[in-house]
């Protein structure tokens, strides 16, 4: 029962393992060389970045934070996964799924580090609340995306190569995958819209220095 499950939800084969090892490798990667990045501007950017998120703090203390419009929102939300996926359907996501692993780990590393660097515990508290929580639901639905697609791509990629004959990697489990990652990342735009505002205001006083 164990088995059939899990190979429901990714099969159990050499490729499968494969495809997430090269897109975890790669988005740690980019996590890595986001983390180094805001390390070595911190000096320079540390002043400015500290008065830009106390004024932000005020403002959300006071109850002034604006939700964010609908259509910039929804490209935020959507952008990486979309990308993830379209790149499922050519072999050219063989190349681009690792570039687009590593820029997405480098983004998100780099956005909290900054944070950090320029606001110490108080920077951290604020990246988890604006980066952190949607990103319990975004990130894990990225990476399975990713992921498939990568072993989508590397079929395909086989099949034009003329290496033997492939499995077609296009089934009904790959788009009930899609369809719950299509979930998460909903659920990833619904707390940033609604549930973030919220606590930043009601967190704000305590991180203002």
């Amino acid at each position: 029962m164990r088995r059939t499950i899990a190979g429901f939800w990714w099969s159990p084969t050499t490729e499968g393992n494969s495809a997430l090892v090269v897109t975890a490798t790669f988005f740690t990667l980019g996590g890595l060389l986001g983390c180094l990045a805001a390390l070595r501007t911190a000096g320079s950017g540390a002043e400015a970045m500290g008065a830009y998120l106390e004024q932000f703090l005020t403002v959300a203390q006071a109850g002034g934070l604006e939700q964010p419009a609908l259509p910039s929102l929804f490209w935020r939300a959507l952008r990486w996964p979309l990308a993830a996926f379209l790149f499922g359907f050519s072999a050219l996501g063989v190349l681009g799924l690792p570039l687009l692993n590593t820029l997405r780990g480098f983004f998100l590393a780099f956005s909290i580090a900054a944070f950090g660097c320029a606001y110490g515990r108080g920077g951290l508290a604020v990246a988890f609340l604006l980066l952190g929580l949607p990103g319990l639901a975004a990130i894990p639905a990225f990476l399975v995306l990713s992921t498939q697609s990568f072993s989508a791509a590397a079929s395909l990629a086989g099949r034009a190569g003329g290496q033997g004959r492939r499995e077609w990697p296009y089934h009904q489990d790959y788009f009930f995958r899609c369809g719950v990652c299509g979930v998460g990342v909903c659920l990833s735009l619904l707390l940033e819209r609604y549930l973030v505002p919220v606590l930043l205001t009601g967190a704000a006083g305590a991180l203002i220095r």
